[in-house]
């Protein structure tokens, strides 16, 4: 998949990192619970692609491959972090009153702070709570280079189905009462179960692709309809939409992967394929900004919950697709550079 692109899967990853923006702006009613699914079922999704990735026959090449997306990530969440700190420097500097500074700047002196962002994922001072997800995406390649490392395939099946169903207890927890959204934002009960779905698929790829596609859209459509019914008409306050959340994002990956050389909406893909990470990064500063911005001037709370949410996907994919061209054109100049340094 990563030497050659695959165009369902990179469609698919642009309506997640949409869904995600939905998540953190919804829209109104039943819209919003509708979106708020697809986002939560995309970072899924982005996971499982992640641990997909993960697996190979040869196991120094694949430890080779995880640590260097370790370090390419790693550098994308520090300049990530750096950015809304910044941001949220000026945001209590321009905005803010002297309490404010000063609790900022405890905020910034104090250790706990950082152990928080490092062990617990948690950006919510510096506006960035979405954050959380590099946070964990980062601890799962460490897991994932052990497991590689000294070959622990058999122990991701053990785990794989402990994980899921932990998943499945503490995110419906989370989603039927008012408790902090960290106890599933996280790397064991977010990222870790997903991953460890995405390796099985992989090692399992032979055998699922043999599912027919009619049974895998069967799957991905009686799925996301019982998940969009599940956060809708709740048993009582219980939310159980989380299997379907799963069982969703999972049958659309394995369609994706029995059909790679198929397209589904080749500009769609493109932007699935280079901007979706972009999307996901930027679009929290862009909602608190518009947010600013259009209610400072302009306050209908009715056209705002329907124009707000739009106005942040479009603004997001337009940021994106601007930080995408300016990363890939270093990315050649520093190749370019270091091919002439080489012949040199």
């Amino acid at each position: 998949m990563q030497e050659q692109r695959n165009g369902i899967i990179d469609f698919w990853k642009f309506i997640a990192a949409i869904g995600v923006i939905l998540v953190h702006i919804p829209l109104p009613g039943v819209y919003g619970k509708i979106g708020t699914a697809v986002g939560v079922c995309g970072v899924g999704f982005f996971y499982i692609i992640s641990g997909y990735a993960c697996y190979g026959p040869d196991k120094n090449v694949m430890c080779s491959k995880i640590m260097k997306r370790f370090r390419r990530n790693g550098i994308i969440t520090i300049i990530a972090v750096a950015v809304y700190f910044l941001f949220a420097f000026l945001v209590t500097k321009l905005y803010g009153n002297r309490q404010d500074l000063l609790l900022f700047k405890q905020y910034v002196m104090n250790p706990v702070t950082y152990l928080r962002m490092i062990l617990l994922g948690d950006f919510e001072f510096i506006y960035g709570s979405a954050l959380w997800f590099m946070v964990a995406l980062l601890y799962c390649y460490l897991i994932f280079y052990v497991i590689v490392r000294f070959e622990l395939k058999k122990l991701v099946y053990v785990l794989t189905p402990i994980f899921l169903i932990l998943r499945i207890v503490v995110d419906s927890y989370v989603n039927s009462y008012p408790v902090s959204w960290h106890i599933s934002a996280n790397v064991i009960i977010g990222a870790l179960p997903m991953m460890l779905l995405g390796y099985v698929i992989a090692d399992k790829k032979e055998s699922l692709c043999k599912i027919s596609n009619p049974v895998l859209i069967i799957s991905c459509i009686v799925s996301a309809a019982l998940m969009f019914l599940a956060v809708n008409f709740k048993a009582g306050k219980i939310d159980i939409s989380q299997p379907f959340k799963i069982l969703c994002g999972a049958s659309i990956f394995v369609c994706g992967i029995k059909n790679s050389g198929r397209h589904i909406l080749k500009p769609i893909e493109k932007l699935g394929r280079e901007d979706s990470l972009y999307i996901y990064l930027c679009h929290f500063l862009i909602i608190v900004i518009l947010s600013e911005l259009i209610y400072s001037f302009y306050y209908n709370e009715k056209v705002l919950s329907w124009l707000l949410p739009l106005l942040v996907i479009i603004v997001s994919i337009i940021v994106a697709r601007f930080l995408s061209i300016i990363v890939r054109a270093c990315g050649k100049c520093f190749a370019k550079a270091s091919r002439e340094k080489e012949e040199s």
